[in-house]
């Protein structure tokens, strides 16, 4: 993970409603020619590993580290493997990952990645729909344990 100063940085993203679909600007950057394409990731907590799509991959011009076994809803296939930086859309965040490469995620191509738990998990991550309205905050490097039951003094009986 690379951040600029070394210092924690954060991006939010608030939406009027309830959304069912976090998705936020993202710019991949092919590490080797360090060409770089912006796009829409798709923040995904049910995926273990993060992915690009074909034509991202193809856009990039990303050679292949290997193939990878990954099991998705249409079940196991064996994918493509790279390495790229992911910029996150306040231009503060810049995270280094190994992505699998994944069919296209919108039918109209608008996006290109899908941010799963290998970078969820290099900061701390929240999302809340208080009076109605979706906001998600992902903050570089994890600064404090966020706890609701503490921090609403409730007692967990078992």
């Amino acid at each position: 993970m690379q951040q600029k100063n070394n210092q924690a940085h954060a991006l939010t993203y608030t939406r009027n409603g309830i959304v069912h679909r976090i998705v936020t600007p993202v710019e991949i950057t092919n590490v080797i020619t360090e060409q770089k394409v912006s796009t829409n990731g798709l923040w995904d907590t049910g995926a273990t590993g993060s992915a690009i799509t074909k034509s991202m991959a193809s856009a990039l011009g990303l050679c292949s580290l290997g193939k990878r076994q990954v099991r998705g809803v249409h079940g196991i296939q064996e994918v493509n493997v790279y390495y790229v930086n992911i910029t996150l859309n306040n231009k503060n965040i810049t995270l280094n990952a190994k992505v699998t490469e994944c069919d296209e995620l919108s039918n109209d191509n608008s996006v290109g990645m899908l941010i799963g738990m290998n970078i969820i998990t290099m900061g701390d991550f929240a999302v809340t729909n208080y009076q109605g309205n979706t906001t998600m905050s992902f903050r570089v490097p994890s600064l404090q344990n966020i706890d609701f039951v503490s921090e609403t003094k409730v007692t967990q009986q078992f």
